[in-house]
């Protein structure tokens, strides 16, 4: 027997209070008015608590809905079965206002009532107080704090919700990338406080421009974006949509400052299109940033186009310096390539400029020039200028030569005669890129050394080609682990340009460490460990080797560590504190360790300590210095010790965090080690990610990078 049959024999027909009742006691409790009305006159036969307070009628007096409910929301009737507009009687929900502006849902129902006669049955909910709560959610969720405009999680949404229109050919638009040039002053100078109130001023100046309102959205830090989106058919050409976002975006190029500081803050823009240049939020933000990079590497202060041959890879090499090392047969390092992109070009075309030369020199402490590596540059109409040969010690440098594919006999004749005038200059000569099938032998008799890429299979070739020409120096390029490395040897190549020296040799057993480096790997342990130092027993390692004691008190008065006249590890503690000091003992561990393996393992897990922890500031989530160092300091240990990562840590008492880092791929700074190998063998696509997703800047991370080699030159100049 269903409900409504047991509520009819419950109830005689002249009982419907005693019904009413049952109703109201079930109905009452809800947080929504519920009222019953019967079509004729729409009197209100029921009504529960709630509804009953919006009830406005004299006592004795028959309640009607138009004269209580549809006074108070006008547009009740439009939706009610019995009025309004006509076969309005889908029970879907809708959302009408009262008098006061606050919002409803309202629902109708059919039922039949205890009278056996059909009756409508509403639900009215205040809504407004759900909305407020929404509308603040939403505001923490999509609105930037500081700024008060939308974030980027609101432009991902936005995006999002056009990708199919853009996918289909119905729409299409700009990303304006942009940013605050000399920002970074502002902050320096006058305090975070006051960079933010140049971001609030900014972005209060745009919202009341017309032209940007409505389109403003903040990436984070001092980088914006605008978005505009229009039908395909608004421009008839794409120069017209060109020439439109040019004039509307070039009134944003001003100065922007504030009173009582001097500092002035202009703005650089890099623009991409959609669909042309992606149909993804992801692709057209980054073909933005490209263009933002042009931007400001053409003068700042202006806005750029992106071009699609200028794509991102070609971005990072036009920025970064890459530092590569060659090394000999013996794993001794012979010299660096210093694969500058910004030098070499057609816009040195008579120009006299040493701003790229001071950069690699910089990067490399040429300051002191004692050192006896070599180092590979590229060809640049720069190196035969008498400013440049005055200043550039060119005995130290080879001029690399980068082969196309074919020559034509004039570009054969015009690099004889380049070859010819660096040789009269003194620079030694390298030819880059050579063909086995075709080895330019006019050329190949003027150079000291010759590259053969990897990518060149015959080996055969290679073989003869190597034989016949017993004065030149021949380098295999792309030699990444451990059996290239020894098929290139055997082929007769006497330096050899790539990694295999940090990769750990296949199906060799692990070996012990020597009694030797015992002291060392004790050290490492101690320096390792969290919490406080024992120097009870660090004093009694090291005070038991006087090499060791020699060892570090030279690193502690190097120009990296940055003290003076430091005699005793007691002192050492007064200057430095022990965290630090922990840092400075675990690098003197790590190079006694490594004494016998290429000083390339040692240099380069210490550029990635140092790198790393000048990043660490600048991440938007916490990422420990100290343990960022020491993450990368071991990244490379286990090559050294000849072990498996997994043996190694058995000995090691690190944090769980830079464990779970060295073993997985999920640990708080696997993501940094990845950077890492990448910045190395100079993936700047991959590396363009990681800055993106980190929300770094590409220049600071140059700087770093910079910053991070030349302590290394300090150290190992002055740390024995």
């Amino acid at each position: 027997m269903g409900f409504h049959a047991v509520v009819k024999n419950a109830f005689k027909k002249n009982d419907i209070s005693g019904f009413a009742r049952i109703i109201s006691s079930i109905l009452d409790p809800l947080d929504q008015e519920v009222f019953v009305l019967r079509q004729k006159d729409c009197e209100v036969i029921f009504a529960n608590a709630h509804a009953q307070l919006h009830m406005d009628s004299a006592e004795g007096e028959a309640a009607t809905c138009k004269s209580s409910f549809a006074e108070i929301f006008p547009d009740l009737c439009d939706y009610c079965p019995y009025g309004g507009k006509d076969g309005v009687t889908d029970p879907k929900i809708y959302e009408i206002d009262d008098a006061e502006g606050r919002t409803y849902s309202v629902r109708f129902g059919a039922v039949e009532w205890i009278d056996g006669k059909p009756a409508a049955i509403v639900f009215l909910r205040d809504l407004t107080s759900e909305k407020e709560v929404n509308e603040r959610l939403f505001a923490l969720a999509y609105t930037d704090q500081l700024t008060g405009v939308p974030n980027r999680q609101r432009l991902k949404e936005d995006f999002s919700a056009m990708e199919a229109r853009i996918e289909n050919g119905e729409m299409s638009g700009i990303i304006a990338l942009f940013d605050l040039d000399h920002f970074k002053t502002v902050n320096d100078t006058y305090g975070h406080n006051t960079g933010d109130i140049v971001l609030r001023r900014l972005t209060e100046h745009l919202q009341g421009e017309q032209a940007f309102t409505g389109h403003l959205y903040r990436l984070g830090g001092d980088e914006f974006v605008l978005l505009y989106a229009d039908s395909t058919n608004r421009f008839a050409s794409e120069g017209e949509m060109k020439s439109h976002y040019q004039d509307l975006l070039s009134t944003a190029l001003r100065a922007y400052t504030l009173p009582n500081i001097s500092a002035e803050c202009t703005l650089s823009i890099g623009i991409s299109f959609f669909p042309k240049h992606g149909i993804n939020l992801s692709e057209v933000l980054r073909k933005a940033d490209i263009a933002l990079y042009k931007a400001k590497s053409e003068g700042r202060n202006r806005l750029s186009f992106f071009e699609d041959q200028y794509d991102s890879a070609q971005k990072f090499n036009d920025l970064y310096i890459h530092i590569q090392p060659v090394l000999t047969a013996s794993g001794k390092t012979f010299g660096y390539e210093l694969a500058d992109r910004g030098v070499g070009d057609e816009r040195d075309e008579g120009t006299v400029s040493l701003s790229e030369f001071n950069r690699t020199l910089d990067a490399l402490g040429f300051n002191d020039l004692d050192n006896h590596y070599h180092y590979f540059i590229s060809y640049s109409k720069q190196l035969l200028n008498p400013a440049v040969i005055r200043n550039l010690p060119r005995e130290k440098f080879i001029v690399q030569m980068n082969l196309p594919t074919k020559l034509t006999k004039h570009e054969m004749q015009n690099n004889l005669h380049i070859y010819s005038e660096l040789r009269k200059n003194g620079y030694k000569l390298a030819l880059d890129g050579l063909n086995s099938r075709s080895p330019l032998t006019e050329l190949l008799s003027y150079a000291d050394y010759c590259k053969f890429s990897p990518t060149d299979s015959s080996m055969a070739d290679q073989r003869k080609i190597i034989a016949a020409n017993p004065k030149t120096k021949f380098i295999a390029t792309g030699v990444d682990s451990h059996a290239e490395f020894s098929a290139a040897k055997t082929m007769g190549f006497n330096m050899f340009q790539g990694f295999f020296f940090n990769q750990p040799a296949i199906g060799k057993k692990t070996k012990e460490v020597s009694p030797m480096k015992q002291n060392y790997l004790r050290l490492l342990k101690l320096s390792s460990a969290e919490g406080f130092l024992d120097f009870r027993e660090i004093s009694s390692v090291i005070s038991g080797d006087v090499a060791l004691t020699y060892k570090l008190l030279s690193i502690l008065n190097s120009a990296a560590v940055g003290l003076r006249n430091v005699s005793s590890i007691a002192s050492a503690v007064t200057y430095l504190g022990e965290e630090s000091l922990k840092k400075w003992i675990a690098v003197l561990a790590l190079r006694g360790i490594a004494e016998d393996k290429p000083l390339e393992l040692v240099r380069m897990s210490l550029i990635r300590a140092r790198f790393g922890e000048l990043l660490s500031p600048h991440f938007h989530t916490h990422r420990n210095p100290q343990q960022v160092f020491m993450a990368g300091m071991l990244s490379l240990l286990h090559i050294a010790l000849e072990k498996s990562k997994e043996e190694m840590l058995e000995d090691i008492p690190v944090s769980d965090d830079i464990r779970n880092s060295l073993l997985t791929k999920t640990g708080v700074y696997s993501d940094l080690l990845g950077f890492y190998e990448n910045y190395e063998y100079a993936n700047w696509e991959m590396v363009s990610q990681f800055i993106e997703v980190n929300q770094l800047e590409a220049t600071m991370v140059n700087e770093a990078y910079l910053e991070s080699v030349k302590w290394y030159n300090d150290l190992a100049g002055n740390g024995g």
